[in-house]
């Protein structure tokens, strides 16, 4: 449905964008995920028409749209602010696009009608946008651009001007209002939860430059950079040497916490350094010595966070090295500042990369 073949822009001296490919199936919900000021929102200014690539080319099912103004591109786009026309009701907000087309009156009546139906907001048709939540004004926005019947559906961080628990359930509406207009989503975001709940595939923006792509569970288990690893979850970050490696299994000391093997398809030499990156909700806590494994290694808890649905718990290996352990709450023994303990965690769940 989107194609984006070579995209670059800078604004003055600042490259914002730089050579940016990357495919959008028809019907999919695709994330774009970064920091602010990663370059976002310009891309998507770019599809919709309201900027021009430096270099590249940006095609729609096919056919190149860099020439095409912004009213002629089958593109909607839903602002981070909803931009909701404070004199007009919610009615006529979303007829604006098909008055300006010259849709006659009654058959826009219609396709409102079934809009309002699916978007939850029948009994709201006559309200004045000041009287809407942030939810209902969302949902307008939504019914405002898809009216349109665009091939795609722009989403510059819709959600972020709402509280957190509005936005888990809008994430929720989001995907069922997505799945029954049947329009390829294109949603950025700097939220890293927002972006894996919401995304059938999604990819990270850092520094202009497109990162991995793929579901939120490949670049979560699989991180192909030392970015993604870090910027997807909470993870804990090791400096090790190389020892040995024998096919796929690599071995590394840790110095005086100890050693840990790893799985990697990259030959690495022996006495290399490394970053081992590891997630704190694979490590298990076990009290010292009931400890089993190849990655086995003992610490002393140095501090305990209680978040509710988890506990959070710092471990120190040695003066300079602590990791961070994340244990379900209710779900293991609770150990206590200055118990000592032993830290399991698999082969396959260390991410080497160079430094």
């Amino acid at each position: 449905m989107v194609r984006l073949e070579g995209i670059s822009k800078s604004f003055g001296s600042k490259t914002v964008l730089k050579d940016c490919s990357l495919t959008v199936d028809e019907g999919e919900r695709f994330v774009l995920l970064g920091q602010s000021g990663c370059g976002k929102t310009t891309l998507l200014r770019l599809i919709a028409g309201f900027e021009s690539p430096d270099r590249g080319r940006i095609l729609i099912e096919g056919q190149e749209v860099g020439g095409l103004p912004v009213e002629q591109r089958p593109v909607g786009f839903i602002f981070q602010r909803h931009a909701l026309f404070p004199h007009m009701n919610v009615y006529d907000n979303i007829a604006v696009g098909p008055r300006v087309r010259g849709i006659p009156e009654t058959e826009i009546a219609q396709q409102i009608g079934e809009l309002l139906e699916v978007t939850r907001l029948t009994d709201l048709r006559d309200a004045w946008p000041g009287r809407l939540s942030g939810g209902e004004s969302q949902r307008v926005a939504l019914a405002r651009a898809v009216i349109n019947k665009p091939k795609v559906l722009l989403l510059d961080e819709p959600l972020s001007a709402l509280d957190e628990s509005l936005r888990h359930n809008l994430r929720g509406e989001l995907m069922d209002m997505q799945r029954a207009f049947g329009i390829t989503f294109l949603f950025v975001t700097h939220d890293q939860e927002e972006a894996m709940s919401l995304a059938d595939r999604m990819s990270i923006l850092e520094g202009g430059s497109l990162l991995q792509v793929g579901t939120p569970q490949t670049l979560y288990d699989q991180p192909a950079d030392p970015f993604t690893a870090s910027f997807l979850g909470e993870i804990n970050r090791l400096e090790a040497t190389v020892i040995q490696q024998k096919g796929r299994q690599v071995t590394l000391s840790l110095q005086k916490a100890g050693t840990l093997t790893a799985l990697s398809d990259t030959p690495f030499e022996k006495n290399i350094r490394l970053n081992c990156f590891l997630r704190s909700e694979r490590i298990v806590l076990r009290d010292k010595g009931a400890g089993e494994g190849a990655n086995c290694l003992d610490g002393e808890v140095i501090q305990k966070f209680f978040f509710g649905n988890r506990i959070q718990y710092r471990v120190r290996l040695t003066h300079d090295c602590v990791l961070n352990v994340r244990v379900p709450y209710g779900e293991s023994a609770a150990w206590e500042k200055g118990d000592s303990v032993s830290l399991n965690f698999a082969h396959r769940d260390v991410y080497l990369f160079s430094p």
